[in-house]
């Protein structure tokens, strides 16, 4: 079934340096959009400065994720968005300025409308897209225009302004030299009505256009292969083109074609280079010269933060707009999917009036044109009144296609339109998930699961957020709970977990009824130059959330410091990347299920840190009823894992740690055996006991029991309340 999907690279999880691979001019976004026409009925392509997102009406996100493999980028930039709700909510959001870079600026505006006009170009878009964008653009309108969250100053051109302002630059005696006529023109603008300044050079890959806008303002138009001269005498570089320059943009100065350049740039005072272009126009090694300063626009994200903080109170009241404009379209969407039932009625309604009149206007005798069409007004408006209340039904019915002997084929009967071809969904299953781009991941690879079980039924992807998500992780089920409370609300009927985020205790009226086969449980260590544990230098900061991780990697180096990190994986790298650690632990499966396991520097063994329980596994969870959910949901359930983890939940229960205490365990089945793995630990490490045990595998509750017990005597602890580890990566 069509749905609309979108994969997205944004500046939210990729770096300029990842994003510039994809900045795609018009014929290339054009010849991209035709491409793609191939593999689905719409498709649109934004392209801007930040972002190159692709949405598109099709049953399969797939040909979405392989275009940008074959740009070269990898899914764990990559921001997928799996069903149509979030899609159109990502695309609104978008358009209301809530994803940019500047929050609330205008300009993303008129970027939608250029991909709509590059879709129409490319004949890739049709009336689902045309419409959604339509609806988008609209969206962004009201947001700016009932709210403030334009009215603070974050554009980039006042960006670049207060850059010029923080570097001390007396604008009256200072040398410009823009690049580029595009984007260019605001930050100029902006410039010029806020103060004059002495010299003003203009330079652009289209010379005209240059000497246009040079006019315009009173500069001096120069040509591309003349910018090492002009540098010379210039204080202010900015970059806005498209394309790189090539005087400027080898990957080391020192290997430039053109040793002039180097010499320009040395020779004056010290010069500022602002660089707005993607890809970027200025080469980042020249942020190592001693004359300039230079900055992109990973950069300007960071300096931008505190300018937007009051654009952020007006947050909650767009989102409030935009949730009432996707409803709105969702709805409008639905009833599409009955449109060609009632094109078809009205078409046999129209033949039959045409019929009517054919009999009925010569018996009238000799009457004027304007009767004539007096007549046919008045045979139209009865028409439109007879057929309002089943046309009003028939959009009812779409809203709940799911249902045994659907009414539609009854309609169809009725209205006589059997020929119409309209694919009815056996059922509607709604999954429930966090927002996370992991969550996000793993429930859309089990719904391709369910898929190939039952390609008729849709599945809707609803986005729950948590007290995890809200920051709130020291409270039991910090990641499930509110999740939980929509399945037994029958607001969705399924919902996919990470196993070691549920808590060991059982909610009255839901079920486990599948566990996945298990992903590689291990630990890994992600490190900045890709230096491994032992090699890390004393005192080294490293990243975690979870006291069992913390207790184990002491255990390995005593010297280390543990510092606490929370947030999603993208969130943890980046603040590693940032210099807040040197080096974070995350669970291996995660990074497998997002494709980022290259990212791992070190693999930890299970002899130098035991995982979470449940650590690699996913859960499914339905309400506790025997249905055709439960059913189709089983068949996903790997026995092996099932045994192991469950084994390890016991394991857990058994030993009613409470969350002062570090406990991990692995449970592997290999010839009807199972071979258990315990760890149990003072919060400050100053007792620490590891041990193993063995028996036939249908002995799995016991030995797990026994194993606790062990492990518990041999420390010294006395039984605590429930334990569950809440640092869900």
């Amino acid at each position: 079934m069509d749905k609309i999907l979108g994969v997205e690279l944004s500046h939210k999880f990729a770096p300029i340096s990842i994003r510039e691979k994809v900045a795609l001019n018009k014929k290339q976004t054009i010849d991209a959009l035709a491409d793609l026409k191939k593999d689905c009925k719409e498709a649109i392509i934004l392209s801007t400065c930040n972002r190159l997102s692709i949405y598109a009406y099709t049953s399969n996100i797939q040909p979405l994720i392989d275009f940008f493999n074959r740009m070269g980028i990898s899914r764990q930039y990559l921001n997928i968005l799996p069903d149509t709700d979030i899609s159109i909510t990502n695309l609104f959001n978008t358009a209301a300025g809530l994803e940019s870079q500047a929050v609330g600026e205008h300009q993303i505006l008129g970027q939608i409308k250029q991909a709509l006009d590059y879709g129409r170009q490319a004949k890739s878009t049709g009336p689902v897209l045309d419409e959604m964008v339509r609806q988008a653009i609209h969206t962004g309108k009201r947001v700016r225009l009932e709210t403030k969250i334009g009215k603070y100053s974050a554009s980039l051109a006042t960006v670049g302004f207060e850059i010029i302002e923080k570097h001390g630059y007396h604008l009256p005696d200072s040398t410009l030299l823009v690049i580029g006529t595009g984007n260019m023109a605001n930050l100029v603008t902006t410039i010029l009505d806020r103060s004059k300044i002495k010299k003003l050079y203009i330079s652009s890959h289209e010379m005209d256009r240059a000497e246009k806008m040079a006019k315009e303002w009173g500069g001096e138009a120069i040509e591309l292969k003349d910018l090492y001269t002009t540098i010379t005498s210039t204080d202010i570089v900015i970059g806005g083109t498209q394309g790189e320059i090539n005087i400027l943009s080898e990957q080391e100065l020192q290997n430039s074609k053109c040793k002039r350049a180097e010499f320009a740039l040395g020779v004056g005072n010290k010069k500022l280079f602002i660089d707005f272009g993607v890809p970027r126009n200025f080469n980042p090694s020249l942020k190592l010269h001693p004359n300039i300063d230079l900055y992109d626009l990973d950069d300007i994200k960071k300096l931008t933060y505190e300018g937007l903080l009051k654009r952020y109170n007006e947050i909650p009241q767009a989102h409030a707009i935009i949730n009432e404009k996707v409803k709105h379209f969702s709805e409008w969407l639905k009833h599409r999917k009955v449109a060609p039932i009632l094109e078809a009625y009205w078409h046999n309604l129209d033949e039959i009036k045409m019929e009517e009149l054919k009999w009925l206007l010569p018996k009238l005798g000799n009457i004027s044109d304007q009767q004539k069409e007096l007549i046919m007004r008045f045979t139209h408006r009865m028409m439109r009144k007879i057929t309002k209340s089943p046309i009003q039904g028939i959009k009812r019915i779409a809203d709940n296609l799911h249902i045994d002997q659907n009414p539609l084929h009854t309609v169809q009967d009725i209205f006589d339109v059997n020929d119409v071809n309209i694919f009815v969904p056996k059922k509607k299953i709604i999954v429930g998930t966090r927002g996370s781009k992991l969550a996000l991941t793993q429930t859309q690879m089990m719904i391709e699961e369910l898929k190939k079980h039952e390609p008729q039924y849709e599945f809707i992807t609803k986005v729950i957020r948590t007290n995890g998500d809200e920051g709130d992780i020291n409270v039991v089920g910090a990641f499930t709970t509110a999740i939980q409370k929509h399945l037994l609300q029958g607001e969705i009927d399924l919902a996919v977990h990470s196993f070691k985020d549920l808590p060991v205790e059982n909610i009255e009226g839901l079920k486990i009824c599948a566990v996945t086969e298990r992903e590689p449980a291990n630990d890994v260590l992600i490190s900045k130059n890709n230096i491994r544990l032992e090699d890390l230098s004393a005192n080294a900061i490293i990243g975690t959330g979870s006291l069992r991780r913390d207790i184990q990697l002491r255990m390995l180096r005593p010297d280390i410091q543990i510092k606490h990190i929370q947030g999603n994986v993208d969130t943890r790298i980046k603040k590693m990347e940032d210099g807040e650690y040197d080096a974070i632990v995350l669970a291996a499966a995660g990074l497998k299920r997002l494709e980022m396991l290259h990212l791992a520097t070190q693999v930890f063994t299970l002899d130098e840190m035991l995982p979470a329980a449940g650590q690699g596994a996913l859960a499914i969870e339905t309400r506790d009823e025997k249905n055709y959910i439960s059913d189709l949901v089983s068949l996903l359930n790997h026995e092996p894992t099932r045994i192991a983890t469950k084994a390890e939940r016991h394991f857990l229960i058994s030993l009613g740690g409470g969350c002062n205490y570090p406990i991990a365990v692995f449970s592997e089945l290999k010839k009807n055996n199972i071979t258990i793995k315990g760890f149990y630990a003072t919060d400050d490490g100053s007792s620490v006991v590891k041990e193993t045990m063995k028996a036939p595998q249908n002995q799995y509750m016991r030995i797990s029991g026994e194993l606790a017990a062990l492990v518990k005597e041999k420390c010294g602890l006395e039984s605590k309340s429930a334990f569950r580890e809440t640092t869900s990566e």
